[in-house]
């Protein structure tokens, strides 16, 4: 896997030279498995200056029970100058309102990843997701909501509850605008492929994917 030449050239985008220009704030938001691999983040920072961004130009937002565990780890590895962010769900002026969702629920996000130019997600791809995963966007939302939203989705207990949670994080994802995502697919606990660029082309290129792995695996 070539995280380099995928970010490069990413789905749906041209070069990411061409995607990505000086003076524009970039967050990167990991989920909660990649928030802790520093030498990948670091990986994707790097390949961002490479292609013409600024270390002031980026950002990496990871949550409060990130902050001293993983921040100081993924700082050391860092090109100097990156930033990172923390989101604390319980401080409202932290908070912005992006929207509501269909059952009239307050849609509230970070202001960091509602005030940055490009939102680059990176996370974990499922072909048969977990119960605790709620698709391509689990990276944004609730994670980086406010405490009573993540309160709600934690009680959730899968079936149908679950598919209209999922709904409400593409829902969360749309409004926001989110246009770029880093995905690494998951099979038996092992990452066997990234895909890079627009959420549903990169979808579709992992689910493929992880279709014909699954039949190799089971031959």
């Amino acid at each position: 896997m070539n995280l380099r030449n995928i970010l490069t050239n990413p789905l749906g985008f041209p070069i990411l030279s061409q995607t990505v220009f000086p003076g524009d704030h970039v967050l990167l938001v990991p989920d909660s498995e990649y928030a802790g691999e520093s030498e990948i983040l670091a990986e994707i920072a790097t390949i961002l200056l490479e292609n013409g961004l600024n270390t002031e130009d980026i950002q990496i937002l990871l949550t409060d029970s990130e902050e001293v565990t993983v921040s100081s780890r993924l700082q050391k590895r860092l090109p100097k100058g990156v930033r990172i962010p923390v989101h604390r769900p319980a401080r409202r002026e932290q908070l912005a309102l992006l929207g509501v969702n269909k059952a009239d629920e307050p849609i509230a996000l970070c202001r960091d990843l509602i005030d940055a130019d490009l939102v680059i997600s990176v996370g974990r791809f499922y072909t048969k997701p977990p119960k605790d995963h709620f698709g391509l966007h689990t990276a944004i939302f609730p994670r980086f909501s406010d405490a009573a939203t993540q309160h709600r989705f934690a009680e959730a207990k899968g079936g149908a509850k679950h598919r209209q949670l999922q709904a409400e994080v593409d829902e969360a994802a749309q409004l926001l605008g989110i246009i770029f995502t880093i995905q690494f697919l998951q099979e038996r606990g092992k990452s066997l492929q990234i895909a890079a660029g627009l959420p549903e082309l990169v979808a579709e290129t992992l689910l493929t994917a992880g279709h014909d792995t699954a039949k190799l695996l089971n031959q």
